[in-house]
Formats: structure tokens, sequence, C-alpha cells
């Protein structure tokens, strides 16, 4: 599968940003704090639940100390990594 060729979810997003905090020993209090977000939407956005917008993603960002293309960059990570995962569940005939 080439690079990019999965869109990132909402699911991704979240993944990335959970890893991201953790990755510098937040929880979800401190970025939630840090971002002027409830610490309930936050949990709601690393779950995949909670559509963001913008001003949000910012917000976090500038939490996280990062730029928001990091952020996207790494939703695209997980994207395909989520993508091959599947390839190989399918390829081992675990996938339902």
């Amino acid at each position: 599968m080439p690079w990019g060729a999965e869109a990132p979810t909402n699911a991704d997003l979240g993944v990335a940003i959970r890893l991201l905090r953790r990755a510098r020993g937040l929880t979800i209090e401190d970025l939630a704090f840090a971002a002027d977000v409830h610490p309930t939407y936050l949990s709601g956005i690393e779950r995949g639940v909670r559509n963001p917008t913008w001003d949000k993603l910012v917000a976090l960002a500038r939490a996280l100390d990062i730029p928001v293309s990091a952020l996207a960059r790494d939703a695209e990570v997980q994207a395909q990594l989520a993508a091959r995962m599947r390839e190989a569940r399918r390829d081992l005939g675990l996938a339902a």
C-alpha cells in the first residue's frame, strides 16, 4: 500500500494525541488544562469519538509544544499502522 493511501480517522488522531501526551508524562487533566479543554472532551478526542475543531487542535498542539502539522503527520502514521495491521490480520486469516 503506498504512503498516504489511508486517510487518518478521528481514532488515528486520538491515538497520536494520546501517544504524544504520554511521551511527555502528562495526564489527560494536565493536557486538558494546558489546552483549555475539558478533560472529558480530551478523553473523547483520544478515543476517536469526538471531532475536534481546528481551534481545539491548535490549542492541543500548542499545549504539546509541537506544530499542528506534527499532529497531522502523527495521525497519518497511525492510519498507516492501522492499515498494515488490518492487512496482516487478513493475510493471517484473522480478519472478520
